[in-house]
C-alpha cells in the first residue's frame, strides 16, 4: 500500500475471470448461451407457459387476468432486463481490480450489491405473480367446495317431509317451509355463482315436474259444484255425464312450494338469460300440472311445456316468445297482454281463455281450440290457423283473422266470413303444402 495524492492506493491483483472472453465478444457469447438454452428446452418451456395461459384464462379475476397477460407481454423486457443485470455484474466484477482508491472501491462494491439485489428483484417477480395465480386457484377451489357442500344440503332438503297426525292416523306430508327455504337458497347461489345456473334451473325443473305430476283438485268445492249441477238438473250425482262433470272440476291453487319454484323460473335476471342462451339451455317443464299458477310477468321465452296443465293460471304480460306449448291446456288461463310470438300451440286447448291485447306474431296454431276465448285487440299476424277452432270467439273480427293464415279447414265463429287475402284460401290444403305456404309467408315478413 502507498500514499498518493489521491490518496490510498490498494495494490491488489487483478481479479482474473476463468474465461477466455473480453468485454465486446462476452454479451453475445452469453445471448448464444441464452438462445442455446430456450431452443434445448423449448418443449419443456412451451408446456410451462402454455399451463400458465390456462391458468390466465381459468381465473375469474378482472385485475389478476390483466396482471397475467401484462406479464406475458413485458416477458421479453423482463429476459433483456435479467441479461442487462448479468452483464453489468460482470463488467463490474472483471473492473474491480483497477479500482483506484477507497472510494472507487466502495462504489465498485455497492454497484455489484445493487445489480445482486436487482437480480433478485427480477427474479422474483414472476414467483410473486405465479404465487397469487395459485393462492386465487385455492381461494376459489375452496368456494367451489363451500358452493357443493351448499348445493347438496338445498337439494337434500327439496325432498324434506313431516310427520302429521290425523283422525289418530299417522301419515307424512311435505314439509312446505324448509322446501321453500331450499328453493330460495338455490337460487342464491345460482346468483351467486354464475356457473352453477344452468344445473341448479335444472334441478328446479325436475323439482317442479317431480311435485305438479298430476292435477291438484279443490275436491270440496267441486263436490258443491257436482251436487248444485245434480239438483239444477234434478237427477243424481252419479248421473252426471262427463261433460257436466268437467264443468263443475275446480282446480285448487298450486302447493306453495311449487308457486315458489315457479316464482324463480319466472323472475330469472338478464345476466341468467344471457347464460343460458350462451349454453342453449332452455326450461323443460313439459307435461307439468301448474292449473291457476301465478305467473304474471314472468319470462319463459323458449321454454318447453308441451302437454302441460295451465288451465285457470294467470299469464298477464308473460313473455312466451317461442314457447312450445304443443296439446297444451290453457282453459280460463288470463293471457292479457302476453307475448306468444312464434310459439307454438298445436293443438293447445284455449276454450274461455282471456286472450286481451296477446301477441300470437308468427305463432303455430293449428287444431288449437279458442271457444268462447277473448279477443279483444289481439294480434294474429302470420299466425297459422289451420283447423284451429273458433267457434263463440268474442271480440275477434275480421281484420284480425286477415292477418293470419289460414284455409277452408278453419272453424270460424258464425258472424265472421273467411277473409280474401293472399295469407287465407277457401281450400283445404294438405298439411305438408299449408305449412311451406305459411313458412314463405313468415319469411317475407322477416319471421324464422
Amino acid at each position: 500500500m502507498e500514499q498518493t495524492e489521491t490518496g490510498l492506493v490498494f495494490d491488489l491483483p487483478p481479479l482474473i475471470i476463468p474465461t477466455s472472453l473480453n468485454a465486446d465478444t462476452a454479451p453475445w457469447v452469453l445471448g448464444a448461451v441464452l438462445l442455446l438454452s430456450i431452443i434445448a428446452l423449448r418443449y419443456k418451456i412451451w408446456r410451462g407457459w402454455k399451463r400458465r395461459l390456462n391458468l390466465f384464462r381459468r381465473t375469474e379475476k378482472p385485475l389478476l387476468k390483466f396482471i397475467g397477460w401484462l406479464s406475458i407481454l413485458v416477458s421479453p423486457l423482463w429476459v433483456a432486463l435479467i441479461f442487462l443485470v448479468f452483464f453489468s455484474i460482470w463488467k463490474l466484477a472483471t473492473t474491480f481490480g483497477q479500482a483506484i482508491g477507497v472510494e472507487s472501491m466502495r462504489w465498485h462494491v455497492l454497484a455489484i450489491v445493487g445489480m445482486i439485489a436487482a437480480l433478485g428483484g427480477l427474479v422474483s417477480i414472476p414467483l410473486l405473480v405465479m404465487n397469487a395465480f395459485h393462492a386465487e386457484r385455492r381461494t376459489r377451489a375452496t368456494e367451489e367446495s363451500y358452493l357443493t357442500d351448499r348445493i347438496a344440503q338445498a337439494v337434500e332438503k327439496l325432498g324434506s317431509e313431516r310427520i302429521v297426525w290425523r283422525e289418530n292416523k299417522q301419515s307424512s306430508e311435505p314439509n312446505l317451509e324448509v322446501r321453500m327455504g331450499a328453493l330460495y337458497l338455490l337460487e342464491r347461489i345460482a346468483k351467486d355463482s354464475p356457473r352453477d345456473h344452468v344445473p341448479i334451473t335444472e334441478t328446479i325443473c325436475a323439482y317442479m315436474r317431480e311435485n305438479a305430476n298430476r292435477p291438484h283438485i279443490d275436491e270440496l268445492t267441486t263436490n258443491d259444484n257436482e251436487k248444485a249441477a245434480a239438483k239444477r238438473l234434478k237427477i243424481k250425482i252419479a248421473e252426471l255425464d262427463a261433460s257436466d262433470k268437467a264443468a263443475c272440476l275446480t282446480y285448487a291453487v298450486p302447493r306453495a312450494d311449487v308457486q315458489a319454484a315457479a316464482t324463480i323460473l319466472g323472475r330469472r335476471s338478464l345476466d341468467a338469460l344471457e347464460i343460458e342462451a350462451r349454453e342453449k339451455y332452455v326450461l323443460d317443464l313439459r307435461g307439468v300440472h301448474l292449473d291457476r299458477i301465478d305467473w304474471s310477468n314472468a319470462n319463459l321465452a323458449y321454454a318447453i311445456m308441451d302437454g302441460a296443465s295451465l288451465n285457470a293460471a294467470t299469464l298477464c304480460v308473460a313473455n312466451l316468445r317461442g314457447a312450445r306449448l304443443k296439446d297444451a291446456s290453457l282453459e280460463g288461463a288470463d293471457l292479457f297482454k302476453a307475448n306468444l310470438t312464434e310459439a307454438w300451440m298445436s293443438g293447445a286447448k284455449l276454450s274461455n281463455a282471456w286472450l286481451d291485447w296477446a301477441v300470437f306474431h308468427g305463432s303455430q296454431l293449428s287444431l288449437a281450440k279458442f271457444q268462447n276465448a277473448n279477443f279483444s285487440a289481439t294480434e294474429l299476424s302470420f299466425a297459422a290457423v289451420k283447423n284451429a277452432d273458433f267457434t263463440n270467439a268474442k271480440h275477434l273480427d275480421e281484420d284480425q283473422l286477415a292477418e293470419s293464415v289460414g284455409d277452408a279447414s278453419t272453424i270460424l265463429p258464425a258472424n265472421i266470413l273467411m277473409p280474401r287475402t293472399e295469407t287465407w284460401t277457401d281450400k283445404v290444403l294438405p298439411s305438408e303444402t299449408f305449412f311451406s305456404h305459411w313458412r314463405s309467408m313468415k319469411k317475407q315478413a322477416g319471421l324464422t
